[in-house]
C-alpha cells in the first residue's frame, strides 16, 4: 500500500487530466528536465490534473533498482578486467547495501515530488481476469499479436475510470491526455485512438472523443497552450449556440439581473439621467435582449472566465428638482409623483445601457461567480 500522494476517489469533476506512463518517467528518473518542470508547474497552479497509475510507479521503482544493478554488473565486469591486467585486487565500490539505500532514497524523492506537485495516484484496477484473458486471445488493443500488453491493459482500465459517461456534457475536449512513447499500442497509424479502444468506450457508454495521446513531454508542453485556446474556443462556441442541455447562459444572466441589478443604484448616471439629483434606482428591465459578444479564456483546468456584452433596455427611477423639471422642455419623464415633496418630483425614464458582465463557470457547468464589470465603459 502506498503511503504518499492521495488515492483517487473518482470525484465527478470534468477537467483536463494528464496520465503519465512509466516510460516518460524512466526517460528522466530524476524528474528534473525542463519538460517535467513545466508539467509540474501546470499541475501545481491548477492548469492540469496530473495522475500516475500505481502500476506505473511500481514499474518505475523496479526499473530504477534494475538499472542500478545493471550498472553494478558493468562496473564489476570492467573492474575484473582491470584487476587482471594490473594484477591488482581492487574491490568493487558498488555494494548491494548501497543499491538498496539508493533505491530507498529514490522512492522518498518520488514521494516528495508527488506530494509537492498535487499528483493523484490511481490504484490498481479491479478487473475481471476472464475479461482480460478474452481481450488477449482476441488481440484487442492494447494487447498485440503475441498477447503482450497486460500492464498496458491495466493502465487502460485506469484511464477509462477517468473518462466521463457519454450522457455527461463536456464543455470542451480533450478531457484526458495520456503521455506515453508506447503510443502504438493505443493509437492507430494516424495517432488517433485505436478503433478497438473507441469500440470499448462506446460499449461502456463513455465519451469516445475525449482522449489525446502524446509521445513525449516536449510534444505535450509545446501544444498545451494551443490546447487551452482550443478548449476555450469550443466552450465559447457551445455557449453562444446554446448547445448545453442543462445550462443556459442567458438564463444565468437573467437570474442575476433580477436578483442583483433590479433595485440597485446606478452610479455615473449623468448620461442617462442628467437631471437626477441623486443615484437613480433600476426599476426594471426588458429581458428580451440579445447577447452581442461572448469571449472565453481558461482560468484553470476546471474553470473558465466568460465575458459577455449586451444592450439592456432599463427603467430608471429617480428624483428631479422641481426647478429642473419645469424648465426641462426637451426631456420627457414618466411622472410617478409630481408632488413627492416641496422640492423634488418622483419620475422614471428608460435608457439603453451597454452592459459588460464577467462570469466564472466550472467544467460541471456551475456558475461560481458573476458580476457586472462595466456599464458603458464608465461603471466599475
Amino acid at each position: 500500500m502506498l503511503l504518499f500522494g492521495h488515492y483517487l476517489d473518482f470525484p465527478n469533476i470534468i477537467c483536463m487530466k494528464v496520465v503519465l506512463d512509466s516510460n516518460i518517467i524512466i526517460a528522466d528518473f530524476n524528474l528534473q528536465s525542463p519538460g517535467f518542470k513545466i508539467l509540474f508547474e501546470n499541475s501545481r497552479n491548477g492548469q492540469i490534473d496530473l495522475y500516475i497509475p500505481e502500476i506505473v510507479l511500481d514499474e518505475v521503482f523496479n526499473k530504477f533498482n534494475h538499472r542500478l544493478r545493471e550498472n553494478q554488473q558493468a562496473i564489476n565486469s570492467e573492474l575484473k578486467k582491470f584487476n587482471k591486467v594490473s594484477s591488482a585486487e581492487v574491490d568493487s565500490p558498488i555494494l548491494n547495501d548501497l543499491i538498496d539505500e539508493s533505491s530507498k532514497r529514490y522512492r522518498i524523492k518520488v514521494e516528495e515530488v508527488i506530494k509537492d506537485n498535487k499528483i493523484t495516484i490511481i490504484p490498481y484496477p479491479v478487473t475481471d481476469h476472464r475479461y482480460l484473458a478474452k481481450k488477449a486471445m482476441l488481440t484487442k488493443k492494447p494487447f498485440n499479436a503475441n498477447e503482450k500488453g497486460y500492464r498496458d491493459c491495466l493502465i487502460w482500465e485506469n484511464i477509462k475510470s477517468l473518462i466521463s459517461k457519454e450522457n455527461v456534457e463536456l464543455p470542451s475536449s480533450p478531457e484526458l491526455v495520456y503521455l506515453t512513447n508506447n503510443y502504438k499500442d493505443f493509437a492507430s497509424k494516424d495517432n488517433e485512438l485505436h478503433e478497438d479502444l473507441i469500440d470499448e468506450l462506446e460499449e461502456e457508454r463513455l465519451h469516445t472523443d475525449s482522449i489525446n495521446i502524446y509521445a513525449s513531454l516536449g510534444e505535450f508542453n509545446d501544444k498545451v497552450t494551443k490546447l487551452y485556446l482550443n478548449q476555450a474556443d469550443q466552450f465559447r462556441d457551445r455557449l453562444k449556440q446554446d448547445e448545453f442541455e442543462d445550462f443556459n447562459l442567458k438564463l444565468v444572466i437573467d437570474n442575476f439581473l433580477f436578483k442583483e441589478f433590479d433595485g440597485s443604484e446606478l452610479t455615473n448616471y449623468q448620461g442617462y439621467a442628467p437631471y437626477a439629483n441623486d443615484n437613480p434606482t433600476v426599476d426594471g428591465f426588458n429581458d428580451d435582449y440579445e447577447i452581442k459578444d461572448v469571449s472565453v479564456r481558461k482560468l484553470s483546468f476546471d474553470e473558465y472566465v466568460v465575458d459577455v456584452e449586451f444592450d439592456l433596455d432599463t427603467e430608471l427611477d429617480f428624483f428631479v428638482d422641481k426647478s429642473d423639471y419645469w424648465s426641462s422642455e426637451d426631456t420627457e419623464f414618466n411622472v410617478i409623483d409630481l408632488d413627492w415633496n416641496d422640492h423634488v418630483v418622483h419620475v422614471s425614464n428608460s435608457a439603453i445601457l451597454p452592459i459588460s458582465m464577467t462570469l466564472i463557470i466550472n467544467s460541471k457547468l456551475e456558475c461560481l461567480s458573476i458580476e457586472i464589470s462595466k456599464i458603458d465603459e464608465k461603471y466599475e
